[in-house]
């Protein structure tokens, strides 16, 4: 009532409202952090541990920053823990919480780093820095990352619950370019996605229990997306459809790698990428002799499709557009067999399922492309995996992860002999024999002028 009554406008009554409930809310989370510590301690003392010193500790979340203090345990044979930390989900050297984390990052997956500051400065209590975001979203990717490895590697946590049967998979993949900020160099994002179905949604469709996969290496994202069928899927009485533009990495040997063993495996030719290369290369023909392919692709009339493009190559103004025309013949001639219709191959249940890959490049596209953007290698993946985590809607679950569930810890004493190792200066190449010499300050008949001429002999030999 202090502050309402006293306040110069409502502006200012609100922050002021605000910073008092933070202070107030900081306090008594605090409060009860001691009191959950006190009983922790005397769980864990029941089994043998005991209480070496206590130790204070702030984190930063969404609410403001709270300073407590905890109980450090130890225990014969096992080193000290923080039975708090471990509760709450405190990772080591963290000044903020994984929810807090997350949420920065899940802001700065459609905003710019200095945006993502702005709006958390101004609608918390904690001030940062666009740098510090930076720094959140790499720890959040590659947690994430972790995560993920540790998923694909562990095995089915549920060995009662079967594998799912669906009647249809289908499976989509694709390339997308960014650029890289030092140089200017290209790197190319890879990108499979699977689904169980398509659905509809007014006029709008969605895929049925899809899962996204998205790395800088080919071979990684084939590996995460081949761990999730085998972990998730059973596709012996499935039919699987399977997408692409026939780009390198993503052929139909490609796709029957990664599904394995199925009921029956269709590979189809993206229809965006088919119509984009005829218009690339025979746009100059005209919309007549253009109508005319597209109907002859359709019908499967493989006779008329040469029939049309002979009759391009013949209005050809130049070389350079009857290479084309050779080029696009090649082209089709090399696809024939992907370009058949679901309808063509009896498929017609499945019609309009295909095709979604290509639109949801623009999650990763408007993200990491607009306004000529550039990315570090490791700022790079670490969006990438906030925005794939975001599309899958576990990355909330991978930043509540319990440090035993990431298995992957590094044993004791080769954590020793790495530390070791980088005690010692930078490696630098040298010959296997340090070559020197002595310095003469004196005549060559003296006594150190008679050592010289001995060493320099031996030198010799």
């Amino acid at each position: 009532m202090k502050i309402m009554k006293g306040a110069n406008d409502s502006i200012s009554c609100e922050e002021q409202l605000k910073t008092c409930w933070s202070v107030m809310f900081c306090e008594a989370v605090m409060l009860a952090l001691d009191r959950i510590d006190d009983e922790l301690a005397e769980q864990w003392k029941a089994d043998g541990w005991y209480v070496e010193r206590r130790d204070e500790r702030t984190v930063v979340s969404s609410f403001g920053a709270v300073r407590f203090k905890r109980r450090r345990m130890e225990r014969d044979g096992e080193s000290g823990k923080y039975p708090l930390d471990e509760m709450l989900g405190l990772r080591k050297y963290k000044h903020y919480t994984p929810y807090f984390e997350a949420k920065i990052a899940q802001i700065a997956a459609s905003a710019t780093y200095r945006v993502t500051a702005e709006a958390v400065s101004s609608l918390t209590p904690a001030d940062i820095s666009h740098q510090k975001v930076a720094n959140i979203v790499r720890s959040v990717g590659e947690r994430y990352e972790q995560w993920e490895d540790c998923e694909k590697e562990a095995e089915t946590a549920d060995e009662t619950e079967p594998l799912r049967q669906p009647e249809v998979l289908l499976i989509e993949g694709d390339g997308l370019t960014l650029r890289e900020q030092k140089g200017g160099k290209k790197m190319e994002l890879h990108r499979f996605q699977i689904a169980e179905g398509v659905r509809c949604n007014g006029k709008r469709r969605e895929l049925v229990n899809a899962h996204y996969v998205a790395e800088f290496s080919h071979k990684a994202a084939k590996e995460r997306i081949e761990a999730y069928i085998a972990e998730h899927y059973d596709l012996r009485h499935t039919l699987v459809l399977s997408n692409s533009d026939g780009g390198s990495g993503y052929g139909k040997e490609v796709f029957e790698e990664i599904v394995g063993r199925g009921l029956r495996h269709e590979h189809f030719r993206d229809r965006y990428h088919i119509n984009r290369k005829i218009k690339d290369r025979v746009a100059w023909a005209g919309g007549g002799l253009s109508k005319r392919l597209h109907e002859a692709l359709r019908e499967r009339d493989i006779e008329r499709v040469g029939t049309v493009l002979d009759t391009m190559e013949s209005k050809a103004a130049d070389s350079a557009q009857a290479e084309n025309v050779d080029k696009l013949r090649a082209y089709l001639q090399r696809n024939w067999e992907y370009m058949a219709s679901l309808r063509d191959r009896g498929l017609g249940a499945y019609a309009r399922s295909l095709g979604t890959c290509e639109s949801n490049h623009r999650l990763y596209s408007y993200r990491m492309k607009k306004q000529g953007r550039c990315w570090s290698k490791r700022g790079g993946q670490a969006m990438v995996h906030i925005l794939t985590g975001l599309k899958n809607g576990d990355l909330y679950k991978a930043m509540t992860a319990t440090v035993d569930n990431f298995k992957h810890a590094t044993l004791p004493e080769l954590r020793h002999a790495v530390r070791d190792a980088l005690r010692h200066g930078k490696w630098q190449e040298h010959e296997g024999i340090q070559h020197g010499s002595v310095a003469l300050d004196a005549p060559v008949s003296s006594a150190m002028g008679n050592l010289w001429k001995m060493t320099q002999a031996r030198a010799v030999i």
